[in-house]
């Protein structure tokens, strides 16, 4: 029946506008460099899984928003005696960080 073909393609649209919707209100929130980026959707998946392991590495830390590095300063203290579940050693977040602390010093020196 045509009416029912319509009907599909009518909620189909409305799905995939949804989706779209969603995985846009989700890269708004993913910090990225440069931060006008537009991020595939697996990009912004595999992201967002990736700065939630940062932010509960930040969370593990009991550190504030100006912490640098927190998933790097993790492993040395779980060393000291800790039985937290390990985190990922470093995140994309931290690594961004990183290699930009390195560019800053080779521009000064």
């Amino acid at each position: 029946n045509t009416n029912n073909i319509f009907a599909a393609n009518a909620r189909e649209r409305d799905r995939t506008h949804s989706v779209n919707s969603a995985f846009s209100a989700l890269r708004t929130l993913i910090p990225t460099e440069p931060a006008d980026r537009k991020l595939s959707k697996i990009e912004t998946l595999r992201l967002a899984a990736s700065y939630i392991a940062h932010l509960a590495n930040v969370l593990l830390l009991q550190q504030g928003e100006g912490a640098e590095q927190p998933c790097l300063q993790y492993q040395p203290r779980l060393q000291g005696g800790g039985t937290a579940a390990a985190p990922r050693p470093i995140c994309t977040f931290c690594l961004s960080n990183q290699r930009k602390l390195v560019r800053l010093a080779r521009s000064r020196g």
